[in-house]
């Protein structure tokens, strides 16, 4: 019982952060082009975009946070590698990097398109349009969204330990198992 509400808090932490991260990278990689483009003020491209984004990528994140069973995904890195510490952490977080950044990505490159090019220039085609947007941002949401995932996983395990299990950290009998 205690696992899976560990295991919620964390996937919805994630999923929170994961959005964000990418809402912003995604929402900065079409105003960059946009002002290019269009000579549009930065934040009149920017916020809407954004806001947009924020709400689309939170709902998949957590979607995929409570699909893909990550403990699952993570302990089976572990058995199968056999690395511990920072190589184990680096692995565990391409691997969630690997699930959350593409599927975001393209899903975001779609809407995105159609809610802000294509009603501008109409008559321009989408698939071929948000494919190459996807293309283009793939790389730095893929990074940034690594160094995101490095940073904060071990941040949110830990403040989940600490809210689900009294006495973690404490060297409670017990606490070697988890």
């Amino acid at each position: 019982m205690i696992e899976k509400k560990v295991g919620r808090y964390i996937s919805l932490r994630m999923g929170i952060a994961m959005s964000i991260t990418m809402s912003i990278v995604g929402a900065l990689l079409g105003a960059l082009t946009a002002v290019k483009q269009s000579g549009a003020p930065f934040i009149m491209a920017f916020l809407p975009a954004f806001l947009v984004s924020l709400v689309i990528t939170m709902i998949l994140a957590i979607g995929i946070g409570f699909i893909v069973p990550m403990k699952k995904v993570n302990d089976g890195i572990a058995k199968t590698t056999k690395t511990k510490g920072f190589v184990l952490h680096l692995l565990q977080s391409l691997v969630s990097d690997l699930i959350y950044t593409p599927f975001i990505g393209l899903v975001m490159a779609f809407v995105s398109t159609a809610l802000f090019v294509v009603p501008r220039n109409p008559g321009m085609p989408l698939v071929p349009v948000a494919l190459g947007s996807f293309a283009k941002s793939l790389v730095p949401e893929f990074v940034i969204a690594l160094i995101v995932i490095m940073i904060l996983e071990p941040v949110i395990q830990k403040a989940a330990f600490k809210k689900y299990i009294p006495n973690f950290g404490q060297k409670v009998e017990g606490d070697e198992n988890l």
